[in-house]
């Protein structure tokens, strides 16, 4: 047979070799999916701590723009609507606003459950009592104490560590360390006092169990840490202005406390903040009616004194209107002097907001309008902030923000400066009207005149403490009536809410996955690794030599099965082969009446001996004479399983100190002869390279119709390639199992190139329940298990049967 086809070099990873592995491995997955569905029941329930979340949600109230100072308030406090979320979000999110929240709630006092496999944080809502702390007094930190009840109305407690470090929680601060100790037993409600701490412990709705309690005080930054984390906030609604607040801790009621109470204490803080307009403003007019009140109480006095001396009490009723126009003009001179007054106290940045509002509000300007601009200036200059992280100052870019910031500034210039000159130009006309009226008075009598002057001076501060009194009372009742813009629509509350984490569910999924890919990963390394002959495709697809044959698993046989068990599986996987030889020989023979089979594997262990006898034990059955040849010179085998002698053999007759016929041995087969290897020569090769070997298969070749040679392997020596020039054809024998895939590459490679042709192979010791499957090419022989022909039917495959077939093997071969 010749050879033309490409080079085969075989699959990595092959798919029909690894599935029925990956089935076959499933006691694996059993024992994987019951570790890791162990581990996540130990997670889900023990390690993980369960995580619980709350939410409320609150509105913003849209006030319409007025120069009200109440409705204007939100705006400037909190940056206007458009900037709420952000403004809320850092609030409650601010070390300020949660310090509040701790100090409110008392949660610089940590409890713990210490349970049956861990100890657990939970909230003084959860636990059996509840400690109040003397904030004012020195108090022990970072520190556990353990409480056990003793009765209904004591307990006992006991320092975890004796020492703990001595805090002020007024100052902020840790004055030292030093060692505690405790008094047996104390009364629910009692102040537990000493130079170092002072507290007391109240009975809650909860019971005490079998676990065990502990707290521990700690720094208002640290409980101030703890309240902060895993709070978010978002816009629930941009119409409607609707904020959501979540927070996440370790129990649903911290949670739920913890939230309501942050958000009292943002709306007593923004009510506090929207407050401060109105206060400063009525601090202003309190401030102002001081001095008019001086001023009028001064101008009544020089009335009445001047009453006295001149005994004018009125005016006619022309004199009369000049004072009543002189007193209208007074008072209009006076508002707007203190509206351009006003304006020069007006700071365009909104982190004076309540100033400019008081300034705002008196000077008459549109609040919402000038705010609006203050905010196009703040907004241009933090874009430049931004800017200049990216580019340089003299960048395009950056000159254009620099434009913009100016344009703003010019636009706030230019709001207050016309606002300005139009109060000027008010005050200059009034002044000019005063002026011409005074020009009237002044031909009037000195005494008129000076009455005239005083009942002025009086009806103009009495005026304006009746209009100042006005705004005090208004404002007083803008105080009274001011609430909150923040309206809580949907409280936190506990409702027995599942945690949030761990999820379970999705943890036992992954335990399930983990617990499958584990076995495959090891399948697939463990297949990668592997690099013995498991199926019949690891041959197959590694060379274009063809395969004759396979042959089973001989377990604890004899290996002369074919003579032992002529009508086995195993036997007749021989006859198989004996059929397919003849796709195997030379097309022009070497001998005309004579066929040469030349039997080689690459390593020992392979079985090339057990095959190369019952392969001539199948050939010298019938009626042809047959030639087994011990040519494994350096490791002779033969001899020893059909129980002969081999003190002569090929060595011998090689070294030309025997005949054939002297070699050659009988069998208990009539047409099968035997030719041992012989004793072990110091030269075997130089023996196999003789003349005396050629003249030997000449012999041979004349007096048999089969020859079987039994050769050394050729991954150890060369010999097989010396003697393959005898051969008719060679059968390269490959063991399940045992056998490399890699070892074929030898024998393949020459194949490949010509050097040497007329070759099959055989898998020997095959096994079909090996969690392999059945492979393929199975039509080449039989021997697969056992139960097909009749000696297999009655086949013992149980230790008891393999115990036997030991002992009747021992007795074969040594009685």
């Amino acid at each position: 047979m010749e050879n033309n086809n490409k080079k085969k070099t075989g699959d990595i990873l092959d798919i029909e070799r690894l599935i029925p592995r990956l089935i076959s491995a499933w006691p694996i997955y059993l024992i994987s999916l019951l570790i890791c569905l162990l581990v996540a029941f130990y997670l889900n329930n023990w390690k993980f701590d369960k995580i619980y979340s709350a939410s409320t949600t609150f509105k913003i109230a849209h006030n319409a723009a007025s120069n009200n100072l109440s409705n204007n308030s939100i705006n400037f406090i909190w940056g206007g609507n458009s900037n709420k979320v952000d403004a809320l979000s850092y609030t409650l999110n601010s070390r300020i606003h949660n310090e509040k929240v701790v100090k409110k709630t008392g949660a610089y006092v940590f409890y713990y459950q210490q349970g049956k496999l861990k100890k657990s944080d939970i909230y003084k809502l959860d636990a059996p009592f509840v400690v109040e702390i003397d904030t004012s007094h020195h108090q022990i930190i970072n520190s556990e104490i353990q409480i056990t009840p003793v009765n209904a109305q004591s307990f006992q407690l006991k320092m975890v560590s004796e020492s703990g470090n001595i805090y002020s929680y007024a100052n902020d601060s840790i004055l030292g360390n030093s060692k505690f100790n405790f008094a047996i037993n104390y009364q629910y409600n009692q102040w537990i006092q000493s130079q170092n701490y002072r507290f007391r412990i109240k009975k809650s709705n909860i019971r005490f169990d079998d676990n065990t309690y502990t707290f521990k005080f700690v720094s208002l930054p640290e409980a101030t840490r703890r309240v902060m984390q895993n709070f978010s906030v978002s816009q629930a609604s941009k119409v409607a202005s609707i904020i959501s607040v979540s927070k996440n801790s370790k129990s649903i009621n911290e949670s739920v406390d913890l939230l309501n109470t942050s958000i009292k204490v943002l709306i007593e803080t923004e009510l506090s903040e929207k407050n401060i307009s109105t206060i400063k403003t009525k601090n202003y007019l309190q401030d102002q009616i001081a001095k008019v009140r001086f001023k009028l109480d001064s101008a009544t006095a020089n009335l009445q004194d001047l009453q006295k001396r001149t005994g004018i009490n009125n005016f006619p009723a022309k004199k009369s209107e000049i004072l009543t126009s002189l007193m209208q003009l007074d008072r209009e001179r006076i508002a707007i002097e203190e509206r351009i007054e006003a304006l020069n106290r007006l700071t365009p940045r909104s982190n004076s907001s309540v100033s400019n509002m008081i300034a705002l509000n008196i000077a008459g300007l549109d609040v919402s309008y000038f705010m609006s601009n203050v905010n196009k200036l703040e907004a241009a200059e933090n874009q430049k902030d931004e800017l200049l992280k990216i580019y340089q100052k003299n960048a395009k870019e950056i000159k254009e923000a620099d434009l913009k910031i100016a344009e703003a500034r010019a636009a706030i210039d230019n709001i207050v400066k016309a606002h300005k000159l139009k109060l000027n130009t008010d005050l200059e006309q009034v002044d000019q009207k005063i002026a011409e009226i005074e020009y009237k008075v002044a031909d009037l009598p000195f005494q008129e005149i000076e009455f005239l002057e005083a009942n002025r001076a009086f009806e103009m501060n009495n005026s304006l403490y009746s209009s100042l009194i006005t705004q005090l009372n208004a404002t007083g009742l803008t105080l009274a009536s001011n609430v909150s813009d923040i309206t809580i629509i949907d409280p936190a509350k506990n409702q027995n809410q599942r945690p949030i984490s761990p999820d379970t569910k999705r943890n036992y999924l992954i335990a399930l996955a983990i617990g499958l890919i584990i076995p495959i990963i090891f399948v697939i390394i463990r297949e990668l690794l592997d690099f013995k002959v498991k199926v019949i495709k690891d041959i197959t697809s590694r060379t274009n030599i063809p395969l004759v044959g396979t042959v089973g698993d001989l377990g604890d046989n004899a290996p002369l099965i074919v003579i032992n068990s002529p009508k086995s599986g195993l036997a007749e996987s021989f006859r198989a082969i004996r059929s397919n030889l003849k796709f195997l020989y030379r097309s022009e023979p070497l001998h005309s009446n004579n066929k040469t089979i030349l039997m080689t594997s690459f390593i020992g262990g392979e079985g090339k001996t057990f095959n190369s006898m019952n392969l001539a034990s199948v050939l010298g059955s019938s009626d042809k004479k047959a030639l087994l040849i011990g040519m494994d010179l350096r490791k002779p085998k033969i001899f020893d399983d059909f129980r002969i002698s081999n003190k002569y053999g090929m060595t011998n007759y090689l070294t030309d100190n025997a005949s054939i016929e002297e070699i050659t041995q009988d069998t208990i087969l009539p047409n099968l002869k035997i030719i041992t290897a012989g004793p072990i020569p110091p030269n075997p090769s130089e023996l196999i390279l003789s003349k005396r070997m050629d003249e030997f298969f000449k012999i041979v070749k004349e007096q048999y119709d089969f020859i079987v040679i039994d050769s050394p392997p050729i991954g150890l020596v060369a010999d097989s390639y010396d003697l393959m020039k005898y051969s008719d054809c060679t059968l390269y024998v490959t063991r399940y199992n045992y056998s490399e895939k890699n070892f074929i590459n030898t024998i393949s490679n020459k194949y490949d190139e010509g050097e040497v042709s007329n070759i099959g192979i055989i898998i020997n010791g095959f096994k079909v329940n090996s969690g392999y499957g059945y492979g393929y090419g199975y039509g080449y022989g039989y021997g697969y298990g056992y139960g097909y022909f009749d000696e297999d039917t009655s086949f013992d495959d149980s230790l008891k049967g393999k115990v036997k077939r030991l002992f009747l093997r021992i007795k074969e071969r040594f009685f």
